[in-house]
Formats: structure tokens, C-alpha cells, sequence
């Protein structure tokens, strides 16, 4: 499930986008994402932050990060952070005592023209020591607004959890069954949930189904009643309860909507 790891081959992926709705994921990348302009909320280790314009959240390896409702403009840098080799340690070994900085429109210390000027240069000519270059500068800017302290905390019940529900939303998981195949308490489950990714069990299962069956949804010959069942949903009345709860519409009337933008 690419929304649960998101893990690539590459050293750095850097693109402009105009939504963020990403389920909870993890990797061992430093992930930063700037709101050029628009509103979102973003959540990392079960904390809440709210986005704004030229607001800077920052996921540090390892950490639980999701995103939701994010409308505007945001750039998203996901970076290995041996790459920074002056700040790299910084990233593997500390964590922020908040994930967002927020700036005023004229006290961002330049920091959104060196990110700008990295991601046009890099689209341009591809990465290079000059992406390197700016980059490394942006960071020395950027983490002098964090207070970070070093950090030992263990992520490995975290990341279990996550792949074990990545890999069965599709049946019919619940805690108990976690439990019992990872060997690991219901409370030590639950905990994982509430505090680390700020959801509820079933609520996040029901978010790994909606991303699934909006993927099932843009291939026109499924029925409703497959697509439900492809996602994991019990029943296809549950299907259209969560998906209205979730995109304001029911699945048939999302596909219209899909394919009308694509005729």
C-alpha cells in the first residue's frame, strides 16, 4: 500500500501539488511540505497541526505523518537524509518539539525563494550538486525556527502494525487479530492509534479502504457492489455511508464526476 510507506529508490522526489489526502504512512525520509498558499491539516505522531499559508511542516524519519483536507498550492520534498551530510545526523537522531513553523509574509528569512529556486533548477536540469547546494542552505535556515531534541524512541511495534494493516484492510481485521498475529497486547494496539496516529482502528481502515476504492472507482467496468468488496467493506450500504462521510458524494457519483472531467 503506497500510502503506508511510500518508500522509493530515489534520493529525492520534489513536486508542486494542489491537494494533500494521504493516509498515515512512514519511511525512513525526511519529508517537508511548504503551503505556498491554501489551508490543511497535517497530523505526525499523533499530533495535530494546521497549515497555512507559508506554514513549514517537517516529518523526520520514522515518524507517523498523514495529511488531510490540504487546498492550495504546497510544495513536497521527500529527501534521504544522508544527502544533507552537515544536518543528517540532526534528522536521524533528534525530533522537533513541533512539526510546523508558521512565518509571517515577511519574516521567512528567504527560505521559500532558496525552495523555489532548488525545485526550478531541479526541474530544468535535473538534481545536481547545485540542488545540493540550496537545499543544504534552505535546511540551515529552516531548522534554526525548531527546537529539536535527540530522540532513541524505537518505531519498530509502529511500523509492524502499519504493514500488517496494509496488507489485510481488506478482510475483516480487527485489533484482536493484530494481536494474536503479531504478538503484541490489544492495549499496546490501541495506545499505537491514539497517540501515535491520532485515528481510531476503525477509522483508519476505513480510510486504507476509500483510497483503495477510489483507485477500483476509475476503472469504469467494476461495478459498485466489486468495488466495495475489492476495498474491504462489509457491505455495500457500509461502502456508501463512509465514502458520502468522506468525499461529500456517493461512489457513483464520484466516478460521474471523474469521468465528465475526462471526456
Amino acid at each position: 500500500m503506497e500510502n503506508i510507506f511510500r518508500e522509493s529508490k530515489q534520493n529525492i522526489e520534489f513536486f508542486l501539488t494542489s491537494s494533500l489526502d494521504f493516509s498515515a504512512h512512514v519511511h525512513e525520509n525526511l519529508e517537508l511540505v511548504y503551503a505556498v498558499n491554501g489551508t490543511g491539516t497535517a497530523f505526525c505522531d499523533g499530533k495535530k497541526y494546521i497549515l497555512r499559508k507559508n506554514s513549514f511542516f517537517l516529518s523526520f524519519p520514522n515518524q507517523v505523518h498523514r495529511y488531510t483536507d490540504c487546498i492550495g498550492d504546497f510544495f513536497v520534498l521527500i529527501i534521504k537524509p544522508s544527502i544533507l551530510l552537515e544536518y543528517g545526523n540532526v534528522f536521524l537522531e533528534g525530533r522537533p518539539t513541533s512539526a510546523v513553523y508558521h512565518f509571517d509574509d515577511n519574516t521567512d528569512d528567504n527560505l521559500s525563494h532558496i525552495l523555489t529556486s532548488a525545485y526550478t533548477e531541479m526541474h530544468r536540469d535535473g538534481y545536481s550538486p547545485i540542488i545540493n547546494a540550496y537545499l543544504t542552505a534552505f535546511f540551515g535556515k529552516l531548522l534554526k525556527y525548531y527546537n529539536i531534541n535527540r530522540s532513541k524512541t524505537t518505531q519498530n511495534t509502529v511500523l509492524r502494525i502499519l504493514q500488517y494493516c496494509a496488507e489485510h484492510f481488506t478482510e475483516n481485521i480487527t485489533i484482536d487479530n493484530i494481536a494474536n498475529n503479531l504478538n503484541i497486547s490489544r492495549s499496546c494496539i490501541s495506545h499505537t492509534f491514539s497517540s501515535r496516529i491520532a485515528l481510531n482502528f476503525n477509522d483508519y481502515i476505513n480510510s486504507l479502504r476509500l483510497s483503495k476504492s477510489v483507485q477500483c472507482l476509475r476503472n469504469k467496468n467494476y461495478p459498485i457492489t466489486e468495488v466495495a468488496e475489492m476495498s474491504g467493506f462489509p457491505t455495500v450500504r457500509t461502502f456508501n455511508r463512509a465514502f458520502r462521510k468522506q468525499y461529500g458524494m456517493s461512489p457513483t457519483e464520484y466516478r460521474n464526476q471523474k469521468m465528465t472531467k475526462h471526456c
